[in-house]
C-alpha cells in the first residue's frame, strides 16, 4: 500500500526545477533539517533558540534564492507559476526542511502589501520579510470575529495625522515573536460591517501592544490573545484605502488558501513514513486498522490531486474544499496513528502532536460548518442563508456582550 504522487508526472519545465530544487537543498539542508521537532513556523514563546535557527534558515534560502518564489522579480522574489511552488513545497518536505520562519510574511502580508500597499510601504516592509530580519503576525481573528471575520470590533480613530487602536485580538500565530502586524480593524461603525473596515501595519512593540501566550493541550503555546490599548498608528501605516480594508483582508486570506493548495499538493509527503510504521507493527493485519489506512491513503491521494487543480485556477471559494480536505487527511493521520498504537497511544512518542493538533483542523482557517456553507452556496449555487446584517449599520448589529 502506498500513498505517493506516482501518477502525477512533472513536465518538462517542473523536471527542470524539481532537479535544480533538489540538488540545492542536498547541500544546504543539513544543519537545518527539521526532524521530529515542532515546525519553526509555530515555535514556543519559550523556545528563543528554535527561531533563531529558523531565522539562519530563512537567511540561507534568501541567499540561495528560495525565497517568495511567487513575487515579482523587482521585489526580491523569482515571479515563479503555483505549480512551480508546489514542486519546491514537495522537495522542501522530502529533504527534511523545515518551512521559512516567516512564512506568513512571506505567504499573506507580502501578496496584501503587493497589491494594496503604497511604493513607500513596499520598499520599506518586503526585503526584510524575505531575509526574516522582521517577522509578521496576523492581528484578524477576534473572540467575537473568528468565521465571521467582518465582525470585528476592534476599533481604529483617527488622532491627528494617525489612528488609535483599541481591541482584543486572538489566535494570532506567532505573534509573541512578532515584530509588525497586519491588523483589521473598525473606522466606522455607521455602515455596514464590510465597508467600515480598515488595514494597518502595527508594530508589535509599541506602547499599548500587550500579547499574552495562549497555553495549548500540546503543552506548547504557538499562538497569541494580543490586546491593543491606545496602541498609536501613523496613517501613513494605512494598507489601502480607508473602509477598504475588506478588499485588503479578501487578498491576504486569498494568498493564504493558495498555500492550501500548496500542502494538498503534499499531502501525502507524511503518510507513507506512518504506513511504514505500521507495517513494523503487530497490528498491520488487524482489519480495522488497515481499513483506516486504506481510507487514509485514498484521501491523501484525493487531497494532492485537488490541491494540483487548485494551483491552475485563482483562489476562491473552491479553496473552502481545500481546507475541509486538509482537515480531514490531518484528521484521519491522527485516527490510524492512534489505532496502530493501541495502548500505546497513552504514552507520548512522535505521533502525540499530530494527535492533538488534529481536533483544531475543524476551526482553524474557517470552521468546518462555515466552509460547507460557503461550498453550498458558492459552488453548488444553493439559496443563501439569510443575512439580516447585510445593509445594516454596524452599529446597530446585536452582539454578544
Amino acid at each position: 500500500m502506498a500513498s505517493g504522487d506516482a501518477t502525477i508526472r512533472d513536465g518538462g519545465e517542473e523536471a527542470a526545477f524539481r532537479a535544480e530544487a533538489r540538488a540545492w537543498l542536498a547541500e544546504h539542508v543539513g544543519p537545518f533539517r527539521a526532524g521530529d521537532g515542532p515546525s519553526i513556523v509555530f515555535a514556543d514563546a519559550a523556545d528563543p533558540e528554535h527561531l533563531e535557527r529558523g531565522r539562519s534558515w530563512q537567511r540561507e534560502l534568501h541567499a540561495g534564492g528560495w525565497a517568495g518564489l511567487g513575487w515579482p522579480l523587482e521585489h526580491g522574489g523569482r515571479d515563479l507559476a503555483p505549480a512551480l511552488q508546489a514542486v519546491w513545497a514537495e522537495e522542501l518536505r522530502a529533504a527534511g526542511a523545515p518551512p521559512p520562519v516567516n512564512l506568513l510574511g512571506e505567504a499573506v502580508v507580502g501578496p496584501a502589501l503587493l497589491a494594496h500597499g503604497t511604493d513607500a510601504q513596499r520598499e520599506r516592509f518586503l526585503p526584510p520579510i524575505l531575509t526574516a530580519e522582521e517577522l509578521w503576525c496576523q492581528l484578524f481573528s477576534e473572540p467575537g470575529a473568528g468565521s465571521d471575520l467582518a465582525a470585528v470590533s476592534t476599533t481604529a480613530t483617527r488622532d491627528g495625522d494617525g489612528w488609535v487602536v483599541d481591541g482584543h485580538k486572538t489566535w494570532s500565530s506567532g505573534a509573541h515573536h512578532a515584530d509588525f502586524a497586519i491588523l483589521l480593524a473598525r473606522t466606522d461603525w455607521d455602515v455596514p460591517k464590510h465597508e467600515g473596515c480598515t488595514c494597518f501595519v502595527v508594530e508589535m512593540r509599541r506602547p499599548g501592544v500587550t500579547v499574552e501566550p495562549v497555553r495549548q493541550m500540546t503543552g506548547g503555546a504557538a499562538f497569541d490573545d494580543v490586546v491593543l490599548a491606545g496602541a498609536r498608528v501613523p496613517d501613513d501605516f494605512r494598507v489601502g484605502a480607508e473602509g477598504g480594508g475588506w478588499a485588503v483582508a479578501v487578498t491576504a486570506l486569498a494568498a493564504e488558501r493558495l498555500q492550501l493548495g500548496l500542502g494538498l499538493a503534499r499531502a501525502g509527503a507524511g503518510v507513507d513514513r506512518l504506513l511504514a510504521d505500521l507495517r513494523s507493527r503487530d497490528v498491520a493485519g488487524d482489519p480495522v486498522v488497515r481499513q483506516l489506512a486504506a481510507q487514509l491513503v485514498i484521501e491523501a491521494r484525493s487531497a494532492g490531486y485537488l490541491g494540483r487543480r487548485l494551483l491552475t485556477t485563482s483562489p476562491g471559494p473552491d479553496a473552502a474544499l481545500a481546507k475541509l480536505a486538509s482537515g480531514r487527511v490531518s484528521r484521519r493521520y491522527a485516527e490510524l496513528a492512534e489505532a496502530m498504537r493501541g495502548a500505546g497511544a497513552m504514552v507520548h512518542d512522535e505521533y502525540t502532536l499530530q494527535d492533538l493538533w488534529a481536533p483544531a483542523t475543524r476551526i482553524a482557517g474557517g470552521t468546518d460548518e462555515i466552509l460547507k456553507t460557503v461550498i453550498a452556496e458558492r459552488l453548488l449555487g444553493l439559496p443563501p442563508e439569510p443575512r439580516v446584517d447585510r445593509d445594516v449599520p454596524f452599529r446597530d448589529v446585536p452582539r454578544g456582550s
